[in-house]
């Protein structure tokens, strides 16, 4: 048996390559009613920036704005916990439609990052934080279908 020059390996491994991204778009499409679904349905506005609530909620708002529950009574310097669901009627988390992952920040500051997975996770996280001035809560998150969402809160330590 001869042996492979580099050369022809290389040649073979970019034709290879190439040949799995051309045909990748196909690979992750799914099947809705027998008939091939592609995901070009989708309002290709919602990934030009971040998504708000508009007045009146709309219902991909309703299912996409992020919720912000303050358990506690906030003390300035104690710890209190601060719930993020996505959502007024939680999102939906299956493998065509899902929360990738969820940030929350006080004012600039990075508080925490909870990841997702269809099927696996309900999109709810929990984070613990101190705070010893007023500071506005920004939570963001990613919809695989309808792009980044924000909502912020008003928050004042007692």
């Amino acid at each position: 048996m001869n042996p492979m020059k580099r050369r022809d390996f290389l040649m073979n491994s970019a034709l290879l390559t190439g040949g799995i991204l051309a045909g990748a778009p196909a690979a992750f499409a799914r099947s809705e009613g027998g008939k091939l679904m592609t995901y070009n349905k989708v309002d290709p506005s919602l990934f030009e920036g971040i998504n708000r609530a508009k007045t009146p909620a709309t219902p991909l708002d309703k299912l996409h704005v992020p919720v912000i529950t303050v358990h506690e009574k906030i003390r300035a310097g104690k710890p209190f916990r601060v719930s993020v669901a996505i959502g007024e009627t939680l999102h939906p988390m299956v493998p065509d439609h899902y929360i990738h992952w969820v940030n929350l920040f006080a004012g600039n500051a990075p508080v925490g990052r909870g990841e997702f997975w269809p099927e696996l996770n309900e999109p709810e996280a929990t984070f613990t934080l101190k705070l010893d001035k007023p500071v506005t809560l920004i939570v963001r998150e990613y919809c695989n279908l309808h792009g980044l969402w924000e909502h912020r809160q008003e928050l004042t330590p007692l």
